[in-house]
């Protein structure tokens, strides 16, 4: 097997982890943190590459695991600061794009926002299939799990997405909730 170079992985895989870092945090600060954290581990772990799959779904897999560990280092954090009666301070979330229109973009939010509240499986296949715009086996073979679990998953994804858009303003339940599996495209 020919060795992996990791500046060639993050030429290639960069754009798209980052992307995948942003949909999974939600903001632009932490998807830089969580992307360059994820080619340092994948730098210092290059020997356990086996090759067997796509290198995408390697590092995608690092980036998961990376992004989970995040967030319970946060959920601790908040606990503790709400016992000492401090608010967690915000931070400014990503912007929608300046030649998007008002409408579309605040639909993005709200939908990411959504997708958000979901259990991490259903959250992370979403995000997988939509955003990434990976087949079901491919979804399968990034985390880990039977295919039967990620169609599961999808759907029941989905369905709760479409439950909590029924509660949106009407201009925005009139846009299309996520594009047709056919479609080939990201949100």
């Amino acid at each position: 097997m020919p060795r992996i170079d990791i500046d060639q992985l993050t030429n290639d895989y960069l754009p798209r982890i980052h992307r995948a870092a942003l949909v999974l945090t939600g903001n632009a600060w932490d998807a830089d943190d969580l992307a360059q954290e994820t080619f340092l581990v994948a730098s210092r772990q290059l020997d356990r590459f086996r090759g067997q799959s796509n290198p995408f779904t390697w590092l995608y897999g690092i980036l998961l695991n990376l992004e989970r560990q995040q967030r319970r280092r946060d959920a601790t954090r908040r606990r503790k600061l709400q016992v000492l009666g401090d608010e967690e301070s915000s931070r400014p979330t990503a912007g929608p794009a300046a030649d998007m229109p008002i409408q579309a973009a605040e639909w993005k939010q709200s939908l990411w926002s959504r997708v958000h509240e979901l259990p991490d499986g259903q959250r992370q296949t979403l995000v997988l299939r939509f955003s990434e715009n990976l087949r079901y086996e491919e979804i399968a073979d990034v985390l880990q799990c039977p295919l039967g679990t990620v169609k599961s998953r999808i759907y029941h994804g989905l369905l709760a997405l479409r439950q909590r858009l029924e509660s949106e303003p009407n201009d925005l339940r009139e846009l299309p909730a996520f594009p047709n599996e056919d479609q080939n495209y990201a949100i």
